[in-house]
């Protein structure tokens, strides 16, 4: 299949399936059949992506649903709260830029160098618009699971800062192979283009080659078109995963999400049928014609066999809206609570910063926002890894660039930059005051999008200040000195 559509659920969904390769080595006799193999695997994964791709974008089971008895009456409402849980986690955590950081401070090495390479690193990941594509990333694997990008080495004409591309990839069209042992080396990125004609163009990735393929479907048999050398010496496409189950924030909650719907469409279904109630009519005679007036108005005709006398009524069930809303709102608070969502519409009473934090489910969306930043960092790095190889062997930068390592960077998230800013603000001020490292202080307040930088403009003020507290303390030293001098020569006379 080329083209992957929604054809209903998928089966039980419990995540994209980590694909693994059992070659050595992987190089041109075998790369046909490693390709297809990994691919076999990819397709089941990329159906499952793409219903949840279409859940996401309100296209539900419930639009399928076929209602037995008054199927005039038959409204069916998707709740789309699967968008909202996306909408509030990538928000939540990828809204704010995520900055790189000096990591560690080497005993008796000044920093200053390494201050100057990371910020510059920032300033090329700005350049490439990385904010904006962490966040399309992040919808990615909040949606599939997974989520997929690559790094290659830009044009030489390029007059840019950067001298790397970083380019978002298709979840539908992109996985990542890795060895199977007890490393899990990434050996193998593919990602491939559906063709006008329907045929796939592959493009696969090792540490060392690059390989050029066609097929006509997804794990069919392949053919080798070209290969070439892998300039970078690393697999440029990393794989992202929203949890260690590669499962969609809202995957694990797909029935309660498909009973909410069920729940809202029959509630409009019953009071629309109770305004269109049928009307019975017993023992009434009426023409031919007299039926087809009122047929599409909802009558019943009986007759009774003693022939008693007529009677004409609305025959009604009204659905018990508050035993169905109550089940409504246990429905909707057990989905916010499996994903870590907070209640947003409700108040505990406290309406600071700090009390609506840990109210209203805040607290659980903290804990699992920071679950997803390790998570998040552990592909981070391996995307580093593949630009510093990049710079490391761009001939136009700079020297000292090439030897920033993996180990002088650390990630840095941010949010909630203006709670307690007060609070933030004195305690960055009484730890530079004694002597905690500045920029280590910048980190821990969490008050600054891009610590490392506002470190970097920061650190001639700040050196500054402390000579000043220096030279003031020396003053005031010298002139107590001096007073308990006079002190001592006047108790000698």
């Amino acid at each position: 299949m080329a083209v992957i559509k929604n054809t209903g659920a998928p089966g039980e969904l419990s995540g994209r399936r980590k694909i693994f390769v059992d070659v050595e080595e992987i190089n041109e006799n075998n790369i046909e059949k490693v390709v297809s193999d990994v691919l076999k695997i990819h397709s089941d994964n990329a159906l499952e992506a793409k219903y949840l791709m279409d859940y996401e974008r309100g296209i539900t089971p419930i639009h399928n649903r076929e209602k037995e008895g008054r199927s005039d009456v038959d409204y069916r409402i998707n709740e789309n709260h699967a968008a909202e849980i996306k909408t509030f986690k990538v928000g939540y955590v990828f809204s704010s830029p995520i900055t790189l950081v000096q990591r560690a401070v080497e005993d008796g090495y000044d920093s200053g160098e390494d201050d100057k390479r990371i910020a510059k690193l920032n300033e090329m990941l700005f350049e490439e618009k990385k904010s904006a594509k962490d966040k399309q990333l992040a919808e990615d694997f909040s949606i599939c699971g997974v989520g997929y990008r690559m790094a290659l080495p830009k044009d030489k004409d390029n007059d840019g800062v950067a001298p790397f591309d970083i380019l978002p990839l298709n979840p539908l069209t992109t996985c990542v192979a890795y060895s199977n042992d007890v490393y899990q080396r990434r050996v193998l990125g593919v990602s491939y283009v559906v063709k006008a004609d329907g045929t796939l163009k592959i493009g696969a990735y090792t540490d060392t080659q690059y390989f050029e393929l066609e097929g006509s479907n997804l794990g069919g048999s392949l053919r080798l078109i070209k290969s070439d050398t892998n300039g970078i010496g690393i697999v440029p496409i990393v794989e992202y995963r929203a949890d260690e189950q590669r499962m969609g924030c809202f995957e694990k909650v797909i029935d309660l999400l498909d009973a909410l719907c069920i729940l809202t469409s029959d509630r409009v279904n019953g009071l629309s049928q109770f305004v269109q109630s049928i009307l019975w009519a017993d023992n009434v005679n009426v023409t031919k014609e007299q039926k087809e007036e009122v047929k599409n108005g909802g009558w019943l005709f009986t007759k009774s066999d003693d022939m008693t006398k007529a009677t004409i009524q609305y025959i009604t069930q009204q659905l018990d809206q508050t035993s169905a809303q109550s089940l409504v709102d246990w429905i909707y608070e057990q989905i916010l609570q499996i994903t870590g969502t907070p209640a947003r519409g409700k108040s505990t009473g406290g309406n600071t910063g700090q009390a609506i934090v840990l109210s209203n489910g805040w607290t659980i969306a903290e804990t699992a926002a920071k679950n997803t930043e390790i998570v998040f960092k552990d592909s981070e790095f391996e995307f580093l890894k593949v630009i510093l190889k990049i710079l490391e062997k761009d001939k136009r930068v700079d020297a000292e660039m090439k030897t920033l390592r993996l180990s002088d960077i650390d990630i840095k998230f941010s949010r909630n930059k203006t709670d307690s800013l007060l609070v933030k603000v004195q305690a960055l001020q009484q730890m530079i005051d004694t002597g905690v490292d500045p920029l280590t202080s910048f980190k821990t307040v969490d008050l600054f999008s891009d610590p490392q930088q506002v470190f970097v403009d920061s650190r001639k003020y700040i050196e500054e200040k402390r000579k000043a507290i220096t030279n003031d303390k020396n003053t005031v030293g010298s002139s107590d000195e001096r007073s308990e001098d006079k002190s001592d020569i006047s108790a000698e006379e």
